[in-house]
């Protein structure tokens, strides 16, 4: 009977955040992952402080869990990990995140990181989906038509038929 009763009680948030602050690697990667279940404010907090780990999967896992929770905090940081990881994965994982957010201060960090992809490598697809996402809403005109050049351009340099398409439907969210 006790074991029903264990259960059904989950981990407060402050052994979510203990175990993303651990010493050991897998701990972290764990809490990190489990963290997506807990929208507060110190889970997040100790998501964002283990964006800069050493582990590639701890960073994937935080990153996941920060955009499953609507942690609208981790802007600058998630900005932090598009701009400078150097694991792909991670920087296509906070690209995912900043749109899932719509986090406008990303729109200029998502244009550079689309423009390091040739014209019709679909990779560059989640900061078109992203741009989209984050669409007009909230955007002063300087950021707004930069997106509006930059996904133009690649609409017109690719001969992808699925990237133009995605391209295209992206454009549609900036009226």
């Amino acid at each position: 009977m006790w074991f029903v009763f264990a259960l059904a009680c989950s981990p407060a948030p402050e052994d979510i955040a203990t175990a993303i602050a651990s010493g050991n690697p897998v701990m972290r990667e764990d809490g990190a992952k489990i963290a997506q279940s807990y929208s507060d404010p110190v889970v997040e907090a100790a998501l964002i402080s283990v964006l800069a780990d050493s582990a590639p999967m701890v960073r994937l896992n935080a990153i996941e869990s920060l955009a499953e929770i609507e942690a609208t905090t981790a802007g600058p940081a998630l900005v932090e990990r598009l701009e400078g990881d150097g694991e792909p994965r991670v920087r296509r994982a906070a690209a995912d995140a900043l749109g899932r957010l719509k986090e406008p201060s990303a729109v200029a960090p998502l244009i550079v990181y689309m423009a390091t992809f040739a014209p019709n490598d679909r990779e560059q697809l989640v900061a078109v989906w992203a741009l989209g996402n984050i669409g007009a809403e909230g955007l002063e005109a300087g950021p707004k038509q930069a997106t509006l050049e930059a996904l133009v351009a690649l609409r017109d340099a690719t001969s992808d038929k699925y990237v133009r398409y995605q391209t295209t439907a992206a454009l549609r969210t900036l009226k």
